[in-house]
């Protein structure tokens, strides 16, 4: 029965799909009057609210700025990751999607439309109904989209690959006329509260692994006994490192009852992923789950050790790979990521 509604639900959503395109999918009407990028207005379109994403293409904000001062660069965002787009001073100006809705969308569209953004990036790999009713609503003279050529609205195109996010943000670029991309990210303007100052300072002067146990999907959670023997493990391999165990709100009375207090260290009164940066700045190495500390351990050149599911190990899905490959262990899970037994893990 839940295969039959599975199906079903399938079926729906691709003749939404196929709907909404029908309607939907026109030609930009606007024509490109720039005769170069040196004054033109540069659209974002980055509602998933997804922190990784935003790590990833952070570089592409600095690259502009760094070759083209005067663009104005805008970004449609997710209230999830509204404060991370407002630390970067590149950007100039942020619309907030208040929900992921075709109305709402329309809305934002609309308002983007009043401030005449010339071009448009959206490299979201499946678009909804929703996006293109944003997209059309702007009305910019260029449309820049990842593996839609078969759609009307984008008259610029990233082909479909199997390569890293950030080369499709340079492809894109360089369809504009940027040279000399520099795809690594950073953090410019990351603020530290006072009190994460201290705690730091006086815990983590030493060297320290940090290690995540949770990532977003159930089936990228650590169990309280994998918790527990992962503590032991690095205890025994790092016997004079701190062991500072990461959180946030949802997580932390969980971790503290389950896991045994004299094994570990952890900023309890951790809030924001803000907080999280600070805490793995420093770090020796960093041990996760989840893709959007790889990607700022990553962004630190961290030595770190990742997990991510996959059906065939052989042939990884690379988008989403931490940019340190050299310096980074990637273990493959096929269903839930407690299937991976500690002892065929390699710390050194």
């Amino acid at each position: 029965m839940k295969k039959l509604h599975k199906k079903i639900k399938l079926y729906l959503r691709q003749f939404r799909l196929f709907l909404g395109r029908l309607i939907l999918d026109k030609k930009p009407s606007r024509k490109w009057e720039q005769k170069n990028l040196s004054n033109c207005k540069i659209l974002f379109i980055r509602h998933d609210g997804k922190i990784g994403d935003f790590i990833l293409s952070s570089f592409v904000y600095r690259e502009i700025k760094k070759q083209y001062p005067n663009i104005h660069i805008g970004v449609v965002a997710a209230s999830e990751t509204e404060a991370l787009f407002r630390s970067d001073p590149y950007i100039d100006s942020i619309y907030v999607v208040p929900k992921r809705a075709l109305v709402p969308f329309w809305q934002v569209g609309r308002q983007v439309a009043k401030e005449n953004y010339d071009v448009i990036f959206d490299l979201t790999e499946a678009l909804r109904n929703r996006d293109i009713v944003l997209i059309r609503s702007a009305n910019s003279a260029i449309n820049i989209g990842y593996n839609q050529r078969h759609l009307k609205l984008f008259n610029f195109n990233v082909a479909v690959n199997n390569e890293h996010i950030t080369l499709d943000y340079e492809k894109a670029l360089i369809m504009l006329g940027l040279k000399n991309i520099n795809r690594y990210f950073s953090f410019p303007n990351i603020p530290v509260r006072n009190e994460l100052r201290d705690f730091c300072q006086k815990h983590l002067s030493n060297s320290y692994i940090a290690i995540n146990f949770f990532g977003a999907a159930k089936h990228r959670q650590f169990s309280s006994k994998r918790q527990q023997e992962w503590l032991a493990k690095l205890k025994e391999a790092y016997p004079d490192k701190t062991i500072l165990v990461l959180t946030y709100p949802k997580v932390t009375q969980e971790l503290k009852s389950s896991l045994p207090k004299d094994q570990y260290l952890m900023y309890e009164n951790t809030q924001t992923i803000f907080d999280t940066i600070e805490l793995i700045r420093n770090a020796y190495k960093v041990i996760t789950p989840d893709t959007s500390i790889v990607h700022i351990a990553s962004a630190f050149n961290k030595p770190i050790i990742a997990f991510y599911m996959a059906a065939n190990s052989s042939i990884p899905y690379n988008k989403w790979m931490p940019m340190n490959a050299d310096n980074a262990s990637i273990y493959y899970y096929q269903n839930n990521i407690n299937e991976i037994q500690l002892e065929t893990i390699k710390l050194n």
